[in-house]
């Protein structure tokens, strides 16, 4: 199946070694654009009523499917296309697990029904936009299992896990997708060392590449208390180094640039494997934007302008938008990095940052 994903995704040179074609596509390819914040999208502007976060329930109403398909991911897929970049698609699976169908009310027998039917339906969704004009047939788009952690995305549900427990627990939704047809395994908004090397060690057992991507407070931490270039060097040593590249997502560019700025002043060899930044629109804090009742939008342009700079200056391969953001976000990202004067060198952020604009309401 996951052969079948790359002949509709990247072109047909690279079609002989489908899983070495992917890593090369998005390690050497055009840099690839992600989806924006769906659930917060979902939930603030397209008014769904998304229960914890488990945006897969949008694929079971199809007019809100047919909605999010035709007002935000199309218009994002155009954005790519027309900028020259890649997109890695989320497939919205992210609390697609066990305990999250469980708090939701669903059997856990539905837990195959509902991871391929994200896949497919999203694969669809790419397969019929192509059809739209034909410089779109080899368009790069590779079809992402945006896999989370199993329980909250800005706290540790259990920073002792063992990764035998974590691998024994993701193991089963990592299967189901990696018969789906899905291009790559996205670990996102990780939270923790153990269970990050628990999920990475499930995915190894898979032909799938996969990417690591935990979130950090403003303090530039994983949510365990582990150091970014700490979080990397254990997750790497306990795998073989099993993960393409290490990304963030989940957190403002404020939040980031100093620990990647200090990385790169001090020489760190971690740096190296960190290829990509998924932000959010705010600058608040994740306890801060918890407890907000509004959508806190920030500055598209701002934030463009920002993640721009900084894919120059470290090399992002990936880049897009996280909670928050929406079409013209990612509009506005993919117009900034395709510039021109998007290379230049990377000033200090930490002096030219401005502070968090009030929230735009929604």
């Amino acid at each position: 199946m996951a052969t079948e994903t790359v002949l509709r995704t990247i072109p047909a040179t690279r079609k002989e070694n489908p899983v070495n074609a992917i890593q090369d596509t998005l390690l050497n390819g055009p840099t690839f654009l992600t989806n924006g914040g769906t659930e917060t999208y979902l939930l603030f502007q397209q008014g769904f009523p998304l229960r914890d976060a488990c945006a897969f329930e949008v694929y079971d109403d199809e007019a809100a499917w047919t909605a999010l398909d035709k007002r935000y991911l199309r218009p994002i897929l155009d954005a790519a296309h027309r900028h020259g970049h890649g997109v890695l698609l989320d497939t919205l699976v992210w609390r697609s697990h066990a305990d999250y169908l469980s708090a939701l009310g669903y059997p856990q027998t539905d837990l195959v029904r509902i991871n391929r039917s994200a896949v497919a339906k999203t694969a669809a969704a790419v397969s019929d936009w192509r059809t739209g004009a034909s410089d779109r047939q080899h368009h790069p788009i590779l079809l992402s299992a945006d896999l989370g952690p199993r329980g909250d995305g800005y706290k540790v549900r259990d920073a002792e896990v063992r990764p035998e427990a974590a691998r024994d627990y993701h193991r089963q939704q990592i299967e189901i997708l990696a018969g789906t047809g899905v291009d790559v395994l996205s670990a996102t908004t990780m939270t923790s060392v153990r269970e990050t090397i628990g999920l990475v060690q499930a995915a190894t057992q898979t032909a799938l590449p996969v990417i690591v991507s935990p979130t950090v407070d403003v303090d530039g931490q994983v949510p365990d208390g582990t150091p970014l270039g700490d979080f990397i060097a254990h997750v790497d040593e306990a795998t073989a180094g099993a993960p393409l590249f290490y990304m963030v997502n989940c957190a403002h560019p404020s939040h980031l640039t100093p620990t990647l700025h200090a990385a790169q002043a001090a020489g760190a060899d971690w740096l190296s494997r960190f290829r990509g930044f998924r932000a959010n629109a705010s600058c608040k804090s994740h306890e801060e934007l918890d407890e907000s009742p509004h959508l806190d939008r920030g500055d598209p342009s701002e934030l463009a302008n920002e993640l721009a700079r900084m894919t120059s200056a470290f090399d992002f391969r990936v880049v897009g938008g996280c909670c928050g953001t929406d079409v013209e976000h990612i509009t506005a990202i993919a117009e900034a990095i395709a510039a021109p004067d998007a290379g230049h060198e990377l000033r200090d952020l930490l002096e030219e940052r401005t502070p968090c604009s009030d929230p735009v309401t929604s």
